[in-house]
């Protein structure tokens, strides 16, 4: 039985990797592709998500290794991707870790909501201190990060290949 996602996975990577060859004319341009690159790195591992939820038969498209896990377990079935995504996530300083984050800080406009409460003077500017700080995307990290998740998914699929 074809896997509709293996196709998916693919092309994301791919994308990704042509989106890496491209020279930046400046700063915007540099930091919009590096955007780009975080935008098809997070559809492949969707992608790989739901790849694993339908190689294990689990009658879903879970949204995080979290959520691959407990529909593995409330099946009865074991997903050692799942659990190897899961220790990587708990890891603050794992590629997946800081991939998540990066992908959470293209959505967080929180900053302009406390410029903007900042200049109210009858309010004091609040911070989370236990926050990790967003990193500012640059092509070493998005390369990581391409690395690393091609990789794990280079071994899923040799791993069932075996199978």
């Amino acid at each position: 039985m074809s896997n509709p996602h293996t196709g998916s996975v693919a092309a994301a990577l791919r994308k990704a990797a042509l989106l890496a060859d491209i020279e930046p004319d400046g700063n915007l341009q540099r930091q919009a592709l590096d955007e780009a690159r975080l935008l098809q790195l997070r559809r492949a591992y969707q992608a790989f998500l739901a790849e694993l939820a339908f190689q294990l038969q689990l009658g879903g498209q879970p949204d995080s290794a979290l959520a691959l896990a407990r529909l593995a377990e409330s099946q009865g079935k074991g997903c050692g991707e799942a659990r190897e995504l899961l220790e990587l996530l708990e890891e603050p300083d794992s590629w997946l870790s800081s991939l998540e984050r990066a992908w959470a800080g293209l959505w967080d406009f929180s900053g302009d909501a406390n410029q903007q409460r900042a200049s109210e003077p009858t309010l004091i500017p609040s911070r989370d201190l236990g926050r990790r700080p967003l990193e500012a995307l640059n092509g070493q990290q998005v390369d990581h990060w391409q690395s690393a998740l091609s990789e794990i998914i280079r071994r899923q699929r040799a791993h069932s290949a075996e199978w």
